[in-house]
């Protein structure tokens, strides 16, 4: 079963010597460094699965949290996803575009398979902006319009992918802030990293698991 892990960044990816350590123990997996953002994302992800045909895609890296049940270091499943500032401001007010086609759901775009089962993480529904949220007034528009429990800048793009294209494939995230007031004192990024790429190997082996693979 070939499986693409995709993340948006080398760092997200983990250390060299993880990387490497993943290679040797899944030989038939790739690995894809797309760039940060939905168009990099998307044009990266879409060059590849031309190229290699991947049977899964494992989508992993970090994200911003709006929910305090899932601190700094937590590592999630993220089942649905939305994207969140593409549409038109009304006065003030933002409204989405009216996604009714295929693949999305009430405007969603929701995995067919909850890996927070399988995996057993927390399951949340995400965001994808092209502007991380750093402001009050700003923050608290998108948690009443949205509901969201966390936000990144690549999800709902790969997403839509995989979907349109009826690949299979799991989004894990690990918080490495929490959306607030920006300041980036309170961040941890390597703590999320660290608990993410940590996990990496058991989570191929269950998704290898799942399919008899």
């Amino acid at each position: 079963m070939k499986i693409l892990l995709v993340t948006a960044t080398q760092e997200e990816s983990g250390s060299i010597d993880s990387v490497q350590k993943l290679r040797r123990i899944f030989p038939e997996l790739e690995i894809l460094i797309t760039g940060i953002g939905m168009v990099k994302a998307t044009s990266s992800l879409a060059f590849a699965i031309y190229n290699k045909k991947p049977d899964f895609i494992l989508h992993t890296g970090i994200c911003g949290s709006f929910n305090k049940l899932y601190p700094i270091g937590t590592v999630l499943n993220v089942l649905s996803e939305e994207f969140a500032d593409i549409g038109h401001n009304d006065n003030g007010k933002f409204v989405p575009l009216p996604e009714k086609d295929q693949p999305f759901d009430n405007g969603k775009l929701k995995n067919s398979m909850n890996w927070g089962k399988i995996l057993k993480l927390p399951s949340v529904k995400g965001i994808t902006v092209n502007t991380v949220n750093g402001e009050k007034s700003a923050i608290d528009k998108v948690v009443q319009q949205f509901q969201p429990d966390i936000e990144s800048m690549e999800g709902a793009a790969i997403a839509y992918l995989c979907l349109k294209l009826d690949i299979s494939y799991a989004e894990i995230r690990a918080v490495s802030n929490f959306v607030e007031q920006r300041n980036v004192k309170n961040w941890n990024i390597p703590l999320a990293v660290k608990n993410l790429t940590t996990m990496i190997p058991e989570i191929l082996n269950k998704i290898l698991s799942h399919y008899g693979a």
